[in-house]
């Protein structure tokens, strides 16, 4: 689970960026530019991916900062993943909904969680877990680590991205299954060639095309 800071951080590169355009999130972002160019999804759609999840979060905290400080957005190629935790199960829909209205998404996935803060020791031991597996994947040079993106809440790591093939995944599993304090591991992370993200790539190209006839 990132931490509140480093999410307004984000949010304010973004209200800092020249007309908001994706360049501007990107360079104000810091890290970002640097490896989107290496990413399996391309530049252009890691920097669209990275403004929608900034955007998400933005309008998150402009509705409640109470109540969604603790939501992450990360996106892939329009695939939208939702962590952290609310109070309640109205606030979980409003959440979804709030994705949904994003230009762009393919599929929101919603792994919110309903109940009480996490606190703030939990979450920073969900970031050191995120961090640790960063480390791993960087580290391994079996593994394209700029493909994924690690997400821990209340030491469950959850990891969205693109794998080169089944045996890199495995690796990357493998990994994540092994950092201390993970106590489970859930994947959405596609294979670069399977049928899944094909499909979601059509739908992309399909989008891009509609709005460019409007």
């Amino acid at each position: 689970m990132r931490q509140p800071v480093l999410q307004l951080m984000l949010l304010l590169s973004l209200a800092l960026a020249p007309a908001c355009t994706p360049l501007g999130v990107a360079t104000t972002a810091g890290a970002v530019a640097g490896t989107a160019a290496l990413q399996e999804r391309g530049f252009q759609q890691t920097l669209d991916d990275t403004a929608m999840g900034v955007s998400i979060q933005k309008a998150l905290i402009d509705i409640d900062f109470e109540t969604f400080q603790r939501i992450d957005v990360s996106v892939v190629e329009g695939r939208i993943l939702l962590t952290g935790i609310v109070p309640n199960a109205d606030d979980r829909v409003k959440a979804v909904q709030t994705a949904w209205k994003s230009e762009g998404v393919v599929e929101v996935i919603n792994e919110i969680l309903i109940g009480n803060d996490v606190g703030f020791f939990n979450s920073g031991f969900d970031l050191k877990i995120e961090k640790a597996l960063d480390l791993d994947l960087t580290l391994d040079k079996e593994i394209k680590g700029v493909n994924y993106i690690p997400d821990s809440t209340n030491g469950t790591l959850f990891i969205i991205g693109i794998a080169q093939n089944q045996a890199e995944l495995d690796r990357v599993l493998a990994h994540a299954r092994n950092i201390e304090r993970v106590r489970r591991v859930v994947s959405y992370v596609q294979l670069k060639d399977s049928p899944e993200r094909r499909a979601v790539l059509k739908q992309l190209d399909e989008m891009k095309a509609q709005k460019a006839a409007e």
